[in-house]
């Protein structure tokens, strides 16, 4: 026996120093280690609520994930809990909102984004909470997690390069624009959207490319013409698209409604501001500004409380409030649109 346990703890020492590099590594702040909450995930956000949970509540995706948070309860006088995540689907926010209630039933505001983007019928449509949900209650399958443990990885090899986080926010140069005066970043990022709201096939000239960077790379270099592409897409029809409501999603979003109204849960919906280059080139073309303004009378008409800025109250800013065609730049716009929409949260 004497011989037997220094020969199985050398065995198992190579486990227990790769389990506590993990463990202070482990890319979403599962076990409280850090002190920041502003990891981007559901398991980070989730977490950190549970350790500092407040009455009023922010779901949605990234578009909601990165607020200043000290700005935001400096405006509204009132401590939030941010709960969006980059990627979040309409349907995973809402059982993101059923979880947490169960274990703060205290909740007394939440603000929530949808867009046409996550309304979409071919977005996101696995729904990732269930595997979430086991995995906060069984670290061990949180520690089994073969991607979480490949990002694990990555995080230290950011740290060790010195990496600062990524920050949505840039500074534009007559460089980054099309002869046209559009933005190149904002034509390709509307490209982008057509693989999630057209046919396939529907803009030939950017099929291969599958990132924004990558379109604008091609731009640069010159095998790929950003004003020929613009004019592709505005030359769009209804018959190109593939867009659809989510039905499902909805009659969720609206029996969401009734439970808060039930309950006394104060629900606002926002429907978050996007650049015009995207009404330009993927919503007025495929169609999906109809669909949208049917689905949003359906929601008010349930009495939801909706701010919209995507469709009715558009505030058309300069393109450079946009970091992209969907988010708001965290230093030229952002901060702004913090201001007035919290403002108008907290009024009645």
């Amino acid at each position: 026996m004497k011989k037997i346990i220094p020969k199985l703890a050398l065995a198992l020492a190579p486990i227990v120093l790769y389990l506590a590099v993990f463990v202070a590594f482990e890319p979403n702040n599962y076990f409280g280690l850090r002190a920041t909450g502003s990891d981007n995930s559901p398991i980070s956000r989730i977490r950190a609520f549970e350790k500092d949970p407040h009455d009023s509540i922010i779901l949605g995706d990234s578009r909601m994930a990165h607020f200043d948070m000290d700005l935001v309860d400096e405006v509204s006088g009132t401590q939030w809990s941010n709960l969006a995540y980059g990627g979040a689907s309409l349907e995973e926010s809402i059982d993101e909102f059923y979880y947490v209630y169960e274990q703060h039933p205290e909740i007394q505001r939440v603000l929530m984004s949808i867009s046409f983007y996550t309304l979409n019928a071919n977005y996101r449509t696995a729904n990732r909470m269930a595997t979430v949900k086991t995995q906060l209650a069984n670290p061990v399958a949180y520690i089994s997690n073969l991607e979480y443990n490949i990002n694990t990885l990555t995080v230290i090899g950011d740290k060790l390069r010195g990496l600062p986080d990524a920050e949505e926010t840039a500074e534009h140069t007559p460089e980054d624009y099309l002869p046209n005066g559009q933005r190149k970043d904002l034509v390709a990022y509307a490209a982008i959207l057509y693989q999630n709201c057209a046919k396939a096939g529907t803009l030939p000239m950017v099929e291969g490319y599958s990132s924004t960077q990558s379109i604008v790379e091609a731009m640069d270099a010159g095998e790929l013409d950003g004003e020929a592409l613009a004019a592709a897409m505005e030359s769009c029809t209804v018959e190109d698209s593939k867009y659809a409501i989510n039905e499902a999603g909805l009659e969720r979003l609206l029996e969401l409604v009734e439970f808060c109204r039930e309950n006394n849960v104060e629900l606002t919906l926002l429907v978050p501001p996007m650049d015009d280059s995207l009404y330009r080139y993927v919503c007025e073309p495929l169609g999906i500004d109809d669909a949208m303004r049917g689905a949003l009378d359906t929601i008010r008409a349930s009495g939801a409380r909706v701010l919209d800025y995507e469709w009715t109250e558009m505030p058309h800013w300069d393109d450079t409030a946009y970091f992209d065609g969907f988010h708001l730049d965290t230093r030229h716009g952002l901060p702004q649109f913090t201001q007035e929409l919290f403002t108008r949260v907290m009024e009645d």
